[in-house]
């Protein structure tokens, strides 16, 4: 029969699965405390969490929340990062963080919009650049050939209007700016 604590423990959980945007799963195993401190306080720091649960009660709030696919990466003893944020901000802050420290943490997977991810996509998410910076890549992107069909059209007017100062010129009259 489940405890009050577990209960309160599951709700908890299932609340944090639906409000995060990505969760990526990691072994804890080759961690001391401080630090696992201090990689807490640095994802606290960007508004996402690092926490080390019971894989059972995952499971089961990862049904109650919706999210079937966490339930694929949650397997052996691991902790989960997640965050409600942009999920490149998200991996980003946590793979930044293990290089700098030279932490020995062996990403499982993430799930991610509904799809399970594997520890080489979890890679090159991190290293995508920000969602700001996509769109305005984007944009440009769009812009290019509008501003190329521009240039194009007003081709022949230019020409034809250097073709007539020139010809003024050519006559002797003073040329109007």
């Amino acid at each position: 029969m489940p405890t009050q604590r577990s209960i309160a423990e599951v709700d908890e959980l299932a609340k944090l699965l639906a409000e995060s945007s990505v969760i990526i799963a990691t072994s804890h195993s080759n961690l001391n405390t401080p630090t696992v401190d201090q990689l807490r306080r640095k994802l606290r720091a960007s508004g996402n969490q690092y926490r080390v649960v019971k894989n059972t009660l995952v499971r089961i709030a990862a049904d109650k929340a919706g999210k079937p696919e966490v339930k694929e990466i949650a397997k052996g003893p691991c902790a989960f990062v997640s965050g409600p944020g942009d999920p490149v901000d998200v991996a980003r802050v946590f793979t930044e963080h293990l290089k700098a420290n030279r932490l020995e943490l062996t990403i499982l997977g993430a799930a991610l919009d509904g799809k399970v991810l594997s520890a080489s996509q979890v890679e090159a998410l991190s290293d995508l650049p920000p969602r700001n910076v996509l769109v305005a890549q984007l944009l440009g992107q769009l812009n290019t050939p509008a501003t190329r069909l521009v240039t194009v059209l007003n081709g022949p007017i230019r020409g034809l209007a250097t073709v007539l100062k020139r010809h003024v010129e050519k006559q002797g009259a003073p040329a109007a700016a």
